[in-house]
């Protein structure tokens, strides 16, 4: 004979939502720059796993497999919904791009200072790590950036100086032993180059 179905026992997908508010972060963190999204994220973190925790207990107690089944499989849930998004070319920093392009082509227009020259700018992406940039928009029409290392021509590497030492945008594309530094094409002459972690901490 067969066991009766507990009641409330049945799959659920909505065990994924429970996760939205940790990957908030990511899509919010530009709205709001000058909130400390470390510590945000690091409560939300702390809550999401006691409630996951507290789930999994009542649960169990309750011998309701289905709805445990479908806590443990909502994370595989969201990673392939986030999977196809990324393939649709819905990312954060695509729609965050999309939605503020037109804010730093009209700043690189406004100190446009080149003489002629590819221009060339750097803004803070990502420092939401104790202050860290670790994930840095450049601006560079010449499009030497996207090179492999050590293929720039002088007049390139003179730009990057020059910003570095004048407005202190500095970019690094030679990071140190046991560290990377990852470049990838987010527009037409924007790119988007990501720091190794390590280095943000202290």
């Amino acid at each position: 004979m067969p066991e009766p179905e507990k009641r409330g026992d049945k799959f659920t997908w909505t065990y994924a939502l429970w996760l939205l508010p940790f990957l908030a972060q990511n899509w919010l963190y530009w709205v709001r720059p000058q909130w400390d999204w470390w510590t945000i994220d690091l409560i939300v973190w702390v809550l999401m796993l006691i409630a996951i925790a507290g789930s999994i207990s009542v649960n169990l107690a309750l011998r309701r497999r289905r709805r445990l089944t479908s806590l443990l499989t909502a994370p595989l849930l969201l990673l392939v919904l986030l999977r196809i998004l990324a393939t649709a070319g819905i990312t954060t920093d695509n729609v965050r791009f999309a939605l503020t392009k037109q804010t730093y082509l009209a700043e690189i227009e406004r100190a446009d200072l080149s003489g002629g020259e590819p221009r060339f700018r750097t803004f803070v992406w990502d420092d939401t790590f104790l202050e860290k940039t670790y994930s840095t928009l450049v601006y560079d029409e010449s499009e030497e950036i996207a090179l492999p290392n050590g293929e720039q021509s002088k007049a390139w590497q003179q730009r990057v100086q020059k910003l570095c030492s004048e407005k202190k945008e500095c970019l690094d594309l030679n990071p140190g032993p046991g560290e990377y530094a990852s470049i990838r094409k987010i527009g037409e002459h924007f790119y988007i180059l990501d720091d190794s972690l390590p280095n943000a901490v202290p």
